[in-house]
């Protein structure tokens, strides 16, 4: 089993959605602990692979390689990601959309599609952190979600309790008394973050049970 964390943040270990990303996959790894088989996860912080920018060239539509990937990091990233039985991306909200080093990795990733479905099958969760606490953290879980369907990947929500804890992790600085805190402190986002770890390595071992990805 492999799970595969990204965190979409351009901020390294200081950063709060890195953090919640982190519980996700530690969470995973106990959660599938007590396999015969081997457990491997790692987490990738987008920011330290250079990714340069799609130029709508449509090589990918052609069934070519991408030429970018000749100059970038990005055949890295892919390479890892064709390995994962699932995928975790974390992303903070920069204005209510995902970080810019994240959207090149997006938008790069189309190749995956074009070129035979790399990633289908392979199940995914989102994470998102903001400032404010209205600060546009449905809107990334939207755009990740849909990024994970266009790929053919199948995307899973935390369960827990119906009434307390969210479908994914998600939280921000701001306090509902306008007061600020760490992603440490915020215990709703934690929880929620740790409930879709478990909930992606489940549904990943169920797969992998079942035959695999195809």
């Amino acid at each position: 089993m492999f799970i595969v964390g990204i965190s979409g943040s351009p901020k390294h270990e200081k950063s709060n959605t890195r953090y919640l990303l982190t519980k996700a996959i530690d969470a995973a790894k106990d959660e599938l602990s007590g396999l015969a088989e081997p457990i491997e996860t790692v987490i990738l912080n987008i920011s330290e692979f250079d990714i340069r920018h799609c130029t709508g060239c449509d090589s990918c539509v052609r069934k070519l390689p991408c030429p970018q990937s000749e100059q970038d990091d990005m055949p890295k990233l892919e390479e890892k990601l064709r390995l994962a039985d699932g995928i975790i991306i974390a992303a903070p909200s920069y204005f209510t959309s995902v970080p810019g080093v994240l959207k090149d990795f997006i938008d790069r990733s189309r190749a995956m599609k074009m070129l035979d479905h790399q990633l289908k099958n392979t199940v995914f969760g989102a994470i998102t952190y903001a400032g404010l606490r209205y600060g546009g953290q449905e809107h990334i879980v939207d755009a990740l979600n849909r990024y994970a369907l266009g790929q053919g990947m199948i995307v899973v929500g935390a369960v827990g309790s119906p009434v307390k804890h969210g479908t994914f992790g998600s939280g921000s600085l701001q306090t509902d008394e306008g007061k600020w805190r760490s992603a440490s402190e915020d215990v709703l986002a934690v929880q929620g973050s740790v409930l879709l770890g478990k909930r992606v390595a489940n549904v990943a071992l169920l797969i992998k049970s079942s035959g695999g990805r195809k």
